[in-house]
């Protein structure tokens, strides 16, 4: 089994889920335990925080999951970088969020995030033999750059019309 952390997963028009339909999601890890991704192109609602908390998925996280953009953040023991371009932060990141002296707004390369996608052992290999995802290079760029209600339009892979035997 190839792993698809790093990439995207595209919900094809054909998955039939309230839940997942017409989502992008960052695959983090993917192997025979099971996989484990957030959804990158849906915010939350009705949230009182300085930035916007993304829904990443249907199961529940002790706390919000942060996904950065800025490299010159990453120290030698979190060298987690997802896709190109992508990291992983911790708490440290999270504080330099803070940070004043940055020329940029920091805020422009984050994501938060609450909640997961998740799946069992197998049960992605299931979904995907069904057709119902198609898996697409991710980057930094698409993440942070594209504005998430944009995404999925992006990148979704064009469906074939049906053919009439008329």
């Amino acid at each position: 089994m190839t792993s698809l952390a790093g990439s995207f997963l595209v919900a094809r028009t054909t998955l039939r889920d309230s839940f997942f339909g017409q989502t992008v999601i960052l695959m983090l890890q993917h192997g025979p335990e099971g996989a484990f991704g957030l959804i990158v192109n849906r915010r939350g609602k009705g949230q009182n925080l300085p930035f916007p908390v993304f829904v990443g998925g249907p199961c529940e996280a002790p706390g919000l999951l942060m996904l950065h953009g800025h490299e010159d953040w990453l120290t030698d023991k979190d060298n987690q970088e997802i896709a190109p371009g992508v990291f992983l932060g911790d708490a440290e990141t999270f504080l330099r969020l803070n940070d004043t002296e940055s020329s940029e707004n920091p805020h422009d390369r984050v994501r938060m995030f609450s909640g997961y996608s998740g799946w069992g052992p197998d049960q992605l290999e299931g979904e995907m033999a069904q057709g119902s995802w198609a898996v697409v290079p991710a980057s930094g760029d698409l993440v942070f750059d594209t504005p998430p209600q944009e995404l999925w339009e992006q990148l979704v892979p064009p469906s074939f019309p049906q053919f009439s035997v008329n």
